[in-house]
């Protein structure tokens, strides 16, 4: 060991203090025992502890405010002498603990931050907010940079959030800056030279959309784009209509927009975005409650979800509804922060044309898995359409009360032709009262349902009832009745492995 290189050392030290791929929680920050790792490292040998304290870069990214949260001042000390002039990343929820300490360092040397990745719930106090004004010094080495303050809009009244008032921030030089997700209100103006290299940016509350449109066009390498509208007082746009930028982003691959208050704020910005023509680049996309019931809103939410389809054929698909709600997504790994979902109000009129020009997109031929989770059976006409186009689903997940409209039109209208697997989710059935003539009629034209598919060749293979509770079942629905369907396995409640 002795003889081996210091090289071979530091790369050793800096892979037992990575943080590793994992998404820093703001919201739930914990410890994560990379400052106990490096301070063990350290006490080994007289050797390691050499190089480790020559090593200043291995303890500039250990600056994890919840890992510092309760130590002795002694010991924060130490850990500050020894970041030296390297790169910092300083991450965490800032308390009352941790405060002084972690503000010395972002005063004395701000200009050696890579990442800053901070929650701090007090961040508008007369006192602790001038605190902040290091934010409107130069930013050479910044890379990442986020912060909260998780204020709640105290009853919905948007005048009282504030707006942070450090302007320009970063002095404008920040040319490294990848990441910037600032959750809270801010003043910015054009031009601003650190927008240029931004890969992922949100925008909190905007109330100027054609700034914020002209700056996406000054952002040539994005690829992650967050809005949050939220209640404002009044909309990012003057007016429905007018001469707005049209940002084109050729990298973008994830879009989110929460919830606006108005919703031609969200239009006008599906409207003005624009894609690079055959985009393939699209993998996340999020558009949450699309209230209005008019042909524009629905028009400008279809096109961003063909460009989601056409770049990531989603192979397992949900339906679910609340209020009247409809949430359309493609159920991914979640940690890989892919995946598609968009609320849509359903109503009796564009929202069957929304669903229609969803349902154009062939793509959804790939579709394997089906997650229907839907409680209003009114909903049944205008997702036909969609049902109709999912040719390649071989597993179907049912529950809610739609299950006896689905069920018959999969019988009269022979959807699904793949189907091979039928599985219940534990509430389709009511366990807490006596069963009744809607499940009745659920579980006859299920059963007519499966004779049906054996009758024209396509038998389901599996129907799994495994998660119903079993007092949800009529005595006259068993094992013996069902497996007299040819090539029918059907799993009960009491098959269920403990």
């Amino acid at each position: 060991m002795d003889s081996l290189p210091p090289e071979i050392y530091w790369n050793i030290f800096m892979m037992n203090t990575e943080r590793g791929n994992k998404p820093l929680e703001l919201y739930i920050p914990e410890a994560d025992h990379r400052l106990d790792t490096a301070r063990n490292c350290s006490q080994v040998c007289r050797l390691w502890r050499a190089l480790l304290l020559q090593l200043s870069s291995v303890w500039g990214r250990l600056l994890h405010l919840q890992n510092l949260e309760h130590t002795t001042d002694a010991w924060r000390e130490v850990v500050a002498s020894r970041i030296g002039e390297a790169s910092l990343w300083i991450t965490g929820k800032v308390t009352d603990s941790t405060r002084r300490f972690i503000f010395a360092i972002l005063q004395e040397k701000w200009q050696n931050v890579q990442e800053l990745e901070i929650k701090d719930e007090n961040l508008y106090d007369d006192e602790i907010l001038p605190t902040w004004s290091f934010l409107e010094r130069e930013a050479p080495k910044l890379e990442v940079f986020e912060l909260t303050a998780d204020m709640c809009e105290a009853f919905g009244l948007p005048a009282l959030m504030p707006t942070l008032p450090f302007s320009p921030l970063f002095r404008n030089t920040a040319p490294r800056l990848k990441i910037f997700q600032l959750w809270e209100p801010f003043h910015f103006s054009l031009p601003a030279p650190w927008m240029a290299n931004l890969h992922s940016v949100t925008f909190f509350r905007p109330q100027n959309g054609p700034l914020i449109l002209s700056a996406l066009k000054s952002m040539p390498l994005l690829r992650e784009l967050y809005v949050y509208g939220g209640n404002t007082l009044q909309p990012m746009f003057p007016a429905e209509d007018g001469d707005l930028d049209k940002p084109h982003l050729p990298l973008l691959e994830s879009l989110t927009l929460d919830p606006f208050y108005y919703p031609m704020d969200m239009i006008l910005l599906l409207e003005s975005i624009t894609l690079p023509p055959g985009q393939r680049l699209l993998r996340k996309l999020v558009i949450r409650e699309v209230y209005e019931d008019h042909q524009r809103v629905h028009c400008s939410v279809t096109k961003w979800i063909h460009a989601y389809i056409s770049a990531s054929p989603p192979r397992h698909l949900s339906l679910s509804d609340y209020q009247r709600i409809l949430t359309l997504e493609d159920i991914r790994d979640i940690g890989s922060g892919e995946g598609m979902r968009v609320d849509i109000v359903l109503d009796d009129t564009q929202s069957h044309a929304t669903i229609e020009e969803i349902a154009a997109s062939l793509r959804y031929s790939v579709v394997e898995e089906l997650d229907v989770a839907l409680t209003d059976s009114a909903f049944a006409r205008p997702l036909r359409p969609l049902f109709a186009v999912l040719q390649s689903v071989t597993h179907l997940t049912a529950d809610g009360d739609y299950l006896e409209p689905l069920f018959h039109d999969m019988l009269q209208f022979s959807l699904f032709p793949n189907l091979h697997t039928i599985y219940f989710r534990g509430t389709s059935l009511h366990p807490d009262w006596d069963f009744d003539y809607e499940e009745a009629n659920t579980l006859a034209t299920l059963k007519r349902f499966l004779e049906h598919r054996v009758q024209i060749g396509s038998p389901v293979s599996v129907l799994d009832l495994s998660s119903v509770h079993p007092t949800a079942l009529p005595n006259n629905l068993n094992k013996e009745r069902l497996i007299q369907i040819p090539g029918l396995s059907v799993v009960l409640p009491e098959d269920r492995k403990v």
